[in-house]
């Protein structure tokens, strides 16, 4: 592998290239999540420097790694499912030891770290659904808690929903593994970037309708640099989203088709799916 500006940056924006960022793309999202943490601050401003930096590391990080990979593995035997693991094999094969043997132990771990990760990830909105329920914007059945007050209810549901949605698309690839990973790559990120529009919106009608109202946090003190700033993520949010679609380099021709019709039932699914729960809503407040 050559390194220089032209191999490390991409110079072609087309589809195959574009649909490349869809990765980078999902590692930032859910940063949002800290933004609570910015009354915690003693100077909120700095909250936007802490992002950057975020950012910057996270892009070196990813770049360090994914050249680690390249330089390591050939080209034709790299596979976006398996790469990371392929590689800790072919690097302590290179030195003499049991490659083969040592990346499945690789492998065995990183899944058991997944698992964990996913945990974390499934108990993260169980708080605001749990208050959504409490409000009555979900069944009642979804408001009651355990004695140390945990949506366990809420949080099986998420569990399965997660765990039924992994093992379709695993089981419905065939022998591509690759077809699941990028689905599963493409449809996170493109739920991700859905919420991502809503808040957007939500941004610009309240700078808005109710700039007088008290914030913790400014972007900025002006009113149309913070809309046209809003605006400019919103178009850069809906072409990402857009990006998503496009099947990734490597994937069958007979299954182009089926990755772009599985994004579009997960993206429809998750639209359809708050607006009847919403349409259903009961305004009261369930006690536990």
């Amino acid at each position: 592998m050559t390194i220089n500006w032209h191999t490390v940056i991409p110079h072609q924006l087309n589809g195959t290239t574009l649909v490349a960022f869809v990765p980078f793309i999902l590692a930032f999202c859910g940063g949002e999540a800290s933004a609570p943490n910015v009354k915690n601050l003693k100077n909120p401003r700095s909250y936007s420097k802490v992002m950057l930096a975020l950012a910057v590391t996270a892009i070196c990080f990813d770049l360090l790694g994914s050249m680690s990979i390249g330089m390591t593995v050939p080209k034709s035997e790299i596979q976006n499912s398996t790469g990371f693991v392929y590689t800790y094999g072919k690097i302590l094969t290179s030195i003499g030891l049991p490659g083969n043997i040592l990346q499945k132990i690789v492998g065995v771990m990183l899944a058991c770290e997944i698992v964990g990760e996913l945990g974390n990830w499934l108990a993260g909105p169980n708080q605001g659904m749990y208050e959504a329920a409490k409000e009555g914007y979900m069944p009642k059945f979804f408001a009651k808690t355990t004695k140390r007050n945990v949506p366990m209810r809420l949080m099986v549901l998420q569990s399965a929903i997660v765990t039924f949605t992994a093992v379709l698309i695993t089981f419905t690839s065939g022998r591509d593994s690759d077809f699941a990973f990028n689905v599963s790559l493409a449809g996170t990120t493109a739920q991700y970037l859905m919420t991502y529009m809503i808040m957007l919106v939500a941004y610009i009608v309240l700078k808005v309708k109710h700039e007088d109202l008290q914030r913790t946090y400014w972007m900025s003190k002006n009113p149309k640099l913070s809309i046209a700033v809003a605006c400019l993520a919103m178009v850069i949010t809906v072409m990402a989203f857009f990006v998503t679609f496009i099947p990734a380099e490597g994937t069958p021709k007979d299954l182009r088709s089926a990755y772009v019709i599985i994004l579009i039932v997960l993206c429809g699914i998750v639209s359809v799916i708050p607006l009847i729960i919403y349409h259903f809503r009961k305004n009261d407040i369930t006690d536990n």
